[in-house]
């Protein structure tokens, strides 16, 4: 028993290391696809397909493979698909070199990007439930301080990456902006390299299986809207949807509406990195004490409001552009906030919800449906971004797709939200959702004064 106890403190060690590497690949990697893209000269319509479409595929051989998350190893099967993620980034950035230096046609240069890119996310994904049960086996107790404190130390790193990245890619001038992305994605290779290296080394508690508890995913569509995990599944799909169809055109509204430098487009994307930092230990524990479903109402009803706040930069178009940097930067510091809580809520909720010979099924399901809602928000976005005729109060199609995102998040917050109710026992306290507002904002303030950030 003390053997077993001190293999898990020491798992979680490593889960700490390899969620730091990983985070070199999101920080030099990931968060520079869309700028990628754009220097290869792809549509708006084209990132949409690239932001959601890899999301949809994962999801749909994640229900073929349900079966063999059950009978293998967890571990191995987290591992081929990590190294095999790592590999790709390499024939990522060779798709960039043919088109640059061998005049490659666009449309063979966003085939070959696609799939590459689609093979890194896929590969990611297929992992992901082996990996959610292995840490739910791994971290049996204060799950919130745990993952708190693992998104705290994943955003220093991908903030400190991105700020690497800004600095390459500025310091080549915008013929050979390239060379950047060349020397960004080859260390995005190892990051992922080294955690799989950490990953090796983590230790797998032996897995609770009960063959009874299989079920496929026609059983769990047909009685998703009576039940509380179901409802749960609704409404963050609806979620996906509504916010998809804004999210993967933030950084295009940046680069091409605003003209922005890599540095301030960086800066801005860093904000929402960096406030995690400082509010994720103050979540978790208040996700450990009062429960995860009050966190998502309060952050669920928060992030409706994020696209127009962005809309509202209009206001300073005319101003010197350094005050914009800094709004933005603001509004994403806020995003950043709100955004963590209902990603770290969402995620241990899950885990609160669901026991653990079913952990693997529920999740992979729970991806699923979230990955449709991702995919038609994606093409709904691309569609309606890229046109030049669709208008909404007479704002451009970029910002009138932020307004579409701001309509589209708040109806689930309203309609669906309330009816969630939470599956542990925890401290009782008044829902935001459910009080008047003079009380919602004292709620809120109180929570904002009360927080005591944790030394690390």
């Amino acid at each position: 028993m003390e053997e077993e106890r001190l293999l898990k403190e020491q798992g979680k060690k490593y889960s700490l290391k390899d969620g730091a590497s990983s985070s070199v690949m999101e920080g030099m990697g990931l968060k520079y696809i869309t700028p990628y893209a754009l220097s290869l000269g792809l549509s708006n319509k084209l990132i949409g397909i690239l932001e959601v479409l890899p999301t949809l595929i994962a999801n749909i051989l994640r229900i073929f493979l349900s079966k063999a998350y059950y009978k293998k190893s967890r571990k191995n099967m987290v591992l081929p698909f990590i190294f095999i993620q790592a590999f790709f980034w390499i024939p990522l950035l060779l798709v960039g070199v043919a088109y640059f230096f061998f005049q490659l046609k666009l449309i063979y240069a966003s085939l070959f990007l696609i799939i590459c890119y689609s093979i890194i996310i896929i590969s990611g994904l297929i992992a992901s439930p082996a990996w959610t049960s292995w840490m739910q086996d791994l971290v049996e107790t204060n799950r919130g301080e745990f993952f708190s404190k693992r998104s705290r130390i994943n955003g220093f790193v991908i903030a400190i990456s991105m700020i690497t990245a800004s600095i390459i890619l500025d310091s080549f001038k915008e013929e050979k902006v390239f060379l950047g992305f060349i020397l960004l994605f080859s260390l995005a290779a190892i990051g992922r390299y080294f955690s799989f290296h950490f990953l090796k080394k983590q230790y797998e508690p032996q897995p609770t299986r009960d063959d009874k508890a299989f079920f496929s995913f026609l059983q769990f569509a047909k009685k998703m809207h009576s039940n509380n995990f179901g409802r749960f599944v609704i409404f963050t799909s609806l979620m996906s949807f509504a916010v998809v169809i804004a999210s993967p055109f933030f950084s295009v509204y940046m680069l091409k509406e605003l003209q922005l430098s890599y540095f301030a487009f960086t800066l801005i994307v860093l904000s929402s990195l960096v406030s995690p930092i400082f509010f994720l230990s103050f979540i978790g524990k208040k996700i450990d004490k009062y429960g995860t479903v009050k966190v998502m109402k309060i952050s669920g009803f928060l992030i409706s409001f994020v696209p127009l706040l962005w809309i509202a930069s209009l206001l300073l178009m005319n101003s010197p552009q350094w005050v914009l940097i800094r709004y933005l930067f603001a509004v994403e510091f806020f995003s950043g906030f709100v955004w963590a809580a209902y990603n770290l809520s969402v995620s241990n909720f899950i885990y609160d919800a669901v026991t653990k010979p079913k952990i693997i099924l529920c999740f992979t399901y729970f991806g699923f449906v979230n990955s449709i809602g991702s995919f038609l928000g994606g093409l709904i976005g691309g569609q309606l971004s890229g046109s030049a005729s669709f208008s909404i109060f007479g704002l451009g199609a970029i910002l009138s797709v932020f307004l579409l995102s701001t309509v589209l998040r708040i109806l689930p917050s309203i309609f669906i939200l309330p009816k969630l109710k939470e599956v542990r026992q925890v401290e009782t306290s008044k829902a935001i959702i459910q009080l008047k507002v003079k009380e919602k904002l004292e709620y809120f303030i109180k929570l904002i004064t009360s927080y005591n950030p944790r030394p690390t």
